[in-house]
């Protein structure tokens, strides 16, 4: 799948200054009206993918970013949808056993799923990951990012929020 490279590289590139130390002279920043053209593009191109990769399932997910596209919402909403719909693509869908190429809804689909699970820690680490560097590249606040990483993340293995960090070993903030 290429969702992941390509938003990444596009987080990542944004992010670029975000870890620089604060300079005196810079200008603060504002922030944009909408989103901008780079993360439309981004968020135009995980819709694209998922239709492809997905065997045509439109989950409500995909309805909302394709939603906060043509009402040419903040980049903070965008964000926020672009990474419900990879939280959705990677917990509940699974290769298809007839063409590996296609991805199709996961029989646990939106189900409490178990923390033994091979490979779980691993993808929920990741898409953790992924959530936080969003935040200092301004593609997500704080709030919504924790309310996903709660929502979608957390409760997927029945826990909470704080429950996740320390099962993850993330550190604290």
């Amino acid at each position: 799948m290429q969702l992941a490279p390509a938003l990444v590289a596009l987080f990542l590139s944004a992010a670029g200054d975000a870890f620089a130390p604060p300079a005196a002279h810079r200008a603060p920043r504002l922030a944009p009206l909408g989103a901008t053209a780079e993360m439309l593009e981004a968020a135009r191109n995980q819709v694209k993918d998922f239709k492809e990769s997905h065997g045509g399932h439109v989950p409500p997910e995909l309805e909302r970013l394709e939603n906060a596209i043509s009402l040419d919402m903040d980049q903070g909403e965008v964000g926020s949808r672009m990474y419900e719909l990879l939280c959705t693509s990677y917990l509940d869908y699974d290769r298809d056993e007839a063409d590996e190429t296609v991805l199709v809804p996961s029989a646990t689909a939106g189900q409490t799923l178990d923390k033994d699970l091979p490979g779980l820690r691993d993808v929920l680490t990741n898409l953790y990951a992924y959530g936080m560097r969003m935040i200092p590249a301004g593609f997500i606040s704080v709030d919504a990012c924790k309310r996903i990483v709660e929502e979608r993340l957390a409760k997927r293995v029945g826990i909470s929020g704080e429950e996740l960090d320390e099962w993850l070993d993330v550190p604290a903030a």
